[in-house]
C-alpha cells in the first residue's frame, strides 16, 4: 500500500496505481476503499476494462446484482472476448450465476 500511495503523490492521474491499488486493499479486505480506486482508475482511463470487471467480481460478491451486472456490462463492451469467457468461470460471480441478465451478458 505504502508504494502505491507514494507513486500517486508524484502522479496522482496514474490509472494503474489507482488499479494495483485497489486489487491490494480488496485483498486487505478493505474493500469500500478498494471501489474508490476503482473508481478513480476509471475516472482517469473510462476504457480501462480491468477496473470495470473488478467493481463487477466485488458488487457480485456483494450480492448487489444490479452493480456487478452494470460494471460486467462495461468491461464485456470493452473487451467482450475475454470478459465473456473469464466470466463463464469466474467464481466471484456464482451467486448470481443464473441470473437470466447474467446469462445474456455471457453468451
Amino acid at each position: 500500500m505504502a508504494s502505491y500511495n507514494q507513486a500517486l503523490k508524484f502522479k496522482l492521474d496514474y490509472h494503474k496505481a489507482w488499479y494495483n491499488r485497489g486489487i491490494a486493499l480488496r485483498k486487505l479486505g478493505r474493500n469500500e476503499e478498494a471501489i474508490a480506486s476503482y473508481d478513480q482508475a476509471v475516472k482517469i482511463k473510462p476504457d480501462y476494462h480491468e477496473a470495470w470487471y473488478s467493481k463487477a467480481c466485488y458488487y457480485a460478491l456483494q450480492d448487489n446484482i444490479e452493480q456487478a451486472l452494470e460494471n460486467l456490462q462495461k468491461a464485456i463492451n470493452l473487451n467482450p472476448d475475454e470478459y465473456r469467457k473469464i466470466a463463464k468461470t469466474d467464481s466471484d460471480f456464482d451467486a448470481i450465476r443464473e441470473n437470466e441478465r447474467f446469462q445474456a451478458l455471457i453468451e
